[in-house]
């Protein structure tokens, strides 16, 4: 009976067309070319097509091709006259369903500096990586180069036409400047512009999103040398600065107890901000985030996404994490893709643990990943943590799936030595967990300590979705040094002797997490 039972569930999930498969995919690619998972989109089978990019600017990437159960079916290292292809969007094609766009720059030389100059290329395949045309689109020989610092790349936007905008921080023979197009899905340039008015060899290109994709209108976050900047995009490639964004204030506590964190201001702090749009008269952000306690100045860092207007002022907040640090940046929010919208949804990713702003490309340490899942009015539904054995992660991108999960692509290096860096693909349900079945360990925790290495006091954040029963403590030798069945957002550890011990959290659920603490 239970056999037929399982042969009755796997036919109705096939029956129904989608997937119940949740998984965590660490890839260490055959060429021995370091790469690091980029972007995603679902294909209508439900599995996925990831775009790999190389480590160094003058190696090949890659396209994977995934199953819904995460099994690499496909790979593709394509090469044009000898030229390297260096991935900048994934769509899908607007007129045939089952196929695909591939936007890339052509990159050749051996150094950072002549690897990459004028040309992109559009490639048409379908679910299984194969090629089905392509088109160099040239820029012109007056183009040096038109890929920024810190390896940004152009960035693209599919408008409701099927065509693309683009926009890139470019190096030319007079000068630097922001360079803006528009081709069609067939690599054809309808209309390109460039923009002097910030001549800087440092600008760099932060975030590029829609705000208004059928009247032709874009915004865009750009780095500049006294900070980061909003900018509007209209129909006719005139770009408009709004608005600063460090020090935007997100959301401000007044001093009451009832508050979680009475007395206090968040505000956008630097370096990593993240737009999209949330509907026709408002935007979401996110950035690695700064609170400021009114009485005694105390500063802290955190996470957060506020529902802000077109002048930059935040209509609502929501902010987690709160952890006061001396470091910002062990707040930072994926690189390429923070947040992914649906209609009755909000996903945003962040990474706890980073130790600087190259996020690991430089002295990776351990970090974990941070998934919270919003409804449209910023009601927290769950929030998840993810990492094992101290590893090191780091999110690009994440995409809301038609299952209502997520698909998270980033990097991945085991500790303790992180030597080397693995694609790595996270793929969890609609409650935010990697794994199903009767035998299967999920590494999501519903639950956030901190800090940790700590003095007296170990503060825990729970998902709303979840109630603990107990939290206990225990020596490396087993011995159980302390038990708490209540108020079990604040566990007091002053009176044990500086070490390493073991955490154990059990939910009321029957669940059980681990987590390794120390007392300094």
């Amino acid at each position: 009976m239970k056999k037929l039972l399982s042969l009755l569930t796997i036919v109705f999930l096939a029956f129904v067309g989608i997937s119940q498969n949740y998984f965590e995919k660490i890839i260490l690619h055959d060429d021995n070319i370091t790469r690091d998972a980029a972007m995603v989109i679902e294909t209508p089978e439900h599995g996925f097509i990831v775009s790999c990019r190389s480590r160094y600017l003058y190696d090949n990437d890659m396209l994977l091709s995934l199953s819904p159960e995460g099994e690499v079916t496909n790979s593709l290292a394509f090469q044009i006259d000898g030229k390297n292809m260096k991935y900048c969007g994934l769509f899908k094609d607007n007129e045939r369903d089952d196929e695909y766009i591939a936007i890339a720059v052509l990159s050749s030389g051996n150094t950072t500096q002549s690897c990459i100059r004028n040309e992109i290329v559009v490639l048409h395949l379908d679910v299984n990586l194969e090629i089905k045309s392509h088109q160099i689109c040239s820029l012109g020989e007056n183009v040096i180069n038109f890929v920024s610092g810190r390896r940004v790349m152009p960035r693209f936007v599919q408008e409701d036409d099927g065509n693309f905008f683009m926009a890139a921080h470019c190096q030319k023979t007079d000068g630097y400047c922001y360079l803006y197009l528009r081709m069609t899905p067939e690599g054809d340039i309808v209309k390109m512009e460039e923009d002097y008015s910030h001549d800087n060899a440092t600008d760099v290109l932060m975030a590029l999103f829609g705000r208004n994709k059928s009247e032709k209108n874009y915004g865009m976050i750009r780095l500049q040398n006294d900070g980061e900047y909003y900018y509007k995009i209209d129909s006719a490639f005139n770009a408009t600065r709004v608005a600063k964004l460090p020090n935007t204030t997100i959301k401000t506590v007044q001093n009451d107890p009832n508050q979680q964190y009475p007395d206090t201001t968040f505000k956008y702090a630097y370096l990593g901000g993240y737009m999209t749009k949330y509907d026709d008269e408002t935007f979401l952000l996110t950035s690695p985030g700064l609170f400021v306690k009114h009485y005694g100045g105390t500063l802290g860092w955190n996470h957060y996404v506020a529902k802000i207007n077109d002048s930059l002022q935040a209509l609502e907040a929501e902010t987690w994490d709160c952890v006061r640090q001396t470091n910002p940046l062990n707040r930072v929010v994926a690189n390429v893709q923070a947040l992914s919208v649906t209609n009755d949804a909000i996903f945003h990713c962040g990474m706890n643990g980073l130790a600087d702003q190259t996020q690991g490309y430089v002295g990776p340490v351990s970090s974990e990943i941070v998934i919270s899942k919003f409804d449209m009015d910023l009601n927290l539904i769950w929030r998840r943590w993810y990492g094992v054995n101290d590893d090191y992660y780091n999110i690009n991108t994440i995409l809301a799936t038609e299952d209502g999960g997520c698909i998270l692509t980033g990097y991945h290096a085991k500790a303790p030595e992180y030597y080397t860096y693995y694609s790595y693909i996270l793929k969890v349900d609609e409650n935010g967990y990697d794994a199903v079945g009767e035998n299967a360990e999920s590494v999501a925790k519903p639950y956030f300590c901190y800090p940790n290495p700590a003095k007296d006091i170990i503060y825990i954040e729970f998902s709303p979705d979840v109630t603990c029963r107990t939290a206990e403590i225990y020596s490396m030798d087993g011995k159980l040094v302390k038990s708490q069945a209540s108020n079990l957002e604040t566990i007091d550890i002053f009176g044990l002797t500086s070490g390493v011990y073991v955490m154990k959290v059990r939910m009321s659920d029957g669940s059980e997490f681990s987590e390794r603490i120390v007392k300094q």
